[in-house]
């Protein structure tokens, strides 16, 4: 779908699961009139793609009043989302009945397909599609929010009937947004908005309130890890005298770990992206001459602990002393990870024995 005018009101939008299927969610950041407020919901059993398009869903129902006689920017990671919508797939679909080639083969998803082509009828919609896990400020916000809601306790969850009763239709338990619109003329600023009627965010007359986030405190976080290159007294000597053909060990070494962990959440399934703001990597020989010592550390100012992210520096920085020293010496072992401080959050500090 495209469109001539400039948008003025931007909804980015993120979902996933962790396992997929398993435990997952969408978040939401919606921009208008110069303010901002986010929706977020967890689920006990859902996929990726079906949260990518509930992620959508919410930020264009929400925005249902707010939207008319303006262009909206939808903002999402997800291919399947934006090819299905700016490609025309998902209205061919539907005019098939569901049947997505010749073959009759169906799509899947039908139930939120058909909402989502129910939320843009009638608006002026661009989607707009971006990299996941790149640095892009507002999708790495709406990531956040959907590993929070994803590790809920699955009593604070809702079950996707959609996925987990196939066949059966969303709307059962879905909830007008158009109550939730009020929020954007009182600019309330990040304001965490739900969809269903029986969340916190909505009071028993199923009327929006403001959620109380002042307890998800963005703190300092530090933690620093370590491990040991073991290799023979010669090679570390190539490596202090600088005899490996491949060059600088150390300092090559150092580049990787901080590279390495800035990449943890790429790498490490589930863990969150953080916004990383310093990665140390320090390289010693040991003193009784039997290889390198790695340590790392890595600082972060976020609501989670960056303990992978150090462990992951140190790793990918022993890797590389590995792979820039093995046609010296294939026996070389990386060894000994572990955690060896923390501080900040929740769960408080820690040091290890």
């Amino acid at each position: 779908m495209t469109s001539s005018s400039r948008p003025d009101l931007f909804i980015y939008s993120d979902g996933g699961a962790i396992g997929n299927p398993g435990p997952g969610g969408f978040g939401v950041v919606i921009e208008a009139n110069g303010g901002s407020w986010n929706l977020s919901k967890g689920y006990r059993r859902t996929t990726n793609n079906r949260m990518e398009l509930m992620g959508v869903i919410a930020g264009l129902e929400s925005t249902a009043d707010l939207g008319a006689g303006r262009c909206t920017e939808v903002v999402t990671d997800s291919r399947y989302v934006v090819d299905g919508m700016s490609k025309g797939w998902a209205r061919r679909w539907r005019s098939n009945g569901w049947r997505r080639n010749a073959k009759g083969e169906m799509a899947l998803n039908p139930d939120l397909w058909g909402r989502l082509l129910d939320a843009v009828e009638g608006r002026d919609v661009v989607f707009q599609w971006v990299k996941g896990h790149a640095g892009h400020r507002q999708n790495e916000r709406c990531d956040a929010m959907v590993g929070e809601v994803s590790r809920l306790s699955e009593r604070e969850q809702l079950v996707d009937t959609g996925y987990e009763r196939k066949g059966n239709a969303l709307a059962a338990q879905s909830t007008p947004f158009e109550r939730l619109v009020a929020a954007v003329d009182s600019k309330i600023q990040d304001v965490d908005l739900a969809l269903e009627p029986e969340l916190t965010h909505l009071n028993q007359s199923g009327e929006a309130r403001m959620v109380d986030v002042g307890g998800k405190a963005i703190t300092e976080r530090v933690a620093t890890a370590e491990c040991e290159v073991l290799m023979t007294k010669k090679t570390l000597s190539l490596i202090r005298s600088g005899g490996i053909g491949k060059g600088d060990v150390v300092t090559t070494a150092k580049l990787a770990g901080v590279i390495g962990g800035k990449q943890t959440s790429e790498l490490i399934p589930m863990c969150h992206n953080i916004p990383i703001s310093q990665i140390e990597v320090d390289i010693e020989e040991l003193a009784d001459g039997s290889g390198l010592r790695i340590e790392a550390t890595a600082r972060a100012t976020w609501r989670t602990g960056v303990e992978m992210e150090a462990m992951t520096a140190a790793s990918v920085a022993g890797l590389t002393v590995y792979d820039m020293c093995k046609s010296a010496e294939r026996g070389i072992r990386v060894t000994n990870l572990r955690l060896l401080r923390k501080s900040g959050g929740k769960s408080g500090d820690y040091v290890a024995g």
